[in-house]
């Protein structure tokens, strides 16, 4: 009668050693794939964070005041003369500060009233800061400002002039500008990446 022959320790030792090596390459494979989803996710978010602080520059330069606002109301005094009106985008640049801009836009109500709305940047993050609506000046100063992107490591602002094209914003302000040009490069998990967005003409 033949007895039922076993595996031997080298033969079990060998299938142990294969699986090892399988299931190594296996989790290797599995960390590779969390990794590369975890990249691709923080991509997304980089670029979704991006184009909803550019869609929202590009939405209050869309609704900004026109020449159509009420003025402000002179003092009781008929010797002093009116308040000018104050301009619909106001833009500085420094080098302690390379976007300084403030504009007044129609609020998302679109009822008749205006707000005032700045943009600045403070160590490498964009801020954005809304005022109260109000249908007359003064108009509230705006309120605490939110982060709307960050992770920025320069910042070139271009103003275009009708006599001499597009030129550097350095350390000086201009109003109502006839065009924008915001130039910047932003570190992202990919490295460093050059962004570009142009507003003009205003009309």
């Amino acid at each position: 009668m033949d007895r039922q022959r076993g595996f031997t320790l080298i033969e079990v030792m060998v299938a142990i050693m294969l699986m090892t090596i399988v299931s190594l390459i296996a989790w290797r494979g599995l960390d590779g794939v969390t990794r590369a989803d975890a990249h691709l996710q923080d991509s997304v978010e980089q670029h979704a964070q991006l184009m909803r602080a550019l869609n929202q520059l590009q939405r209050d330069f869309a609704l900004r005041a026109t020449t159509e606002l009420a003025e402000p109301k002179a003092p009781d005094d008929p010797s002093v003369a009116s308040l000018p009106a104050p301009a619909a985008i106001s833009i500085r640049s420094s080098d302690s500060n390379p976007l300084q801009l403030e504009l007044i836009r129609a609020t998302a109500a679109q009822d008749g009233s205006v707000q005032r709305v700045k943009w600045w940047i403070d160590n490498g993050t964009l801020f954005r800061a809304a005022g109260a609506g109000r249908s007359r000046y003064p108009l509230p100063a705006p309120k605490e400002g939110v982060a709307v992107l960050s992770e920025l490591e320069r910042v070139d602002v271009r103003v275009w002039r009708a006599d001499r094209g597009w030129s550097h914003l350095t350390g000086s302000k201009e109003e109502n500008p006839a065009g924008l040009e915001f130039s910047f490069s932003r570190r992202t998990a990919q490295g460093t990446e050059q962004y570009r967005q142009v507003l003009a003409p205003l009309e």
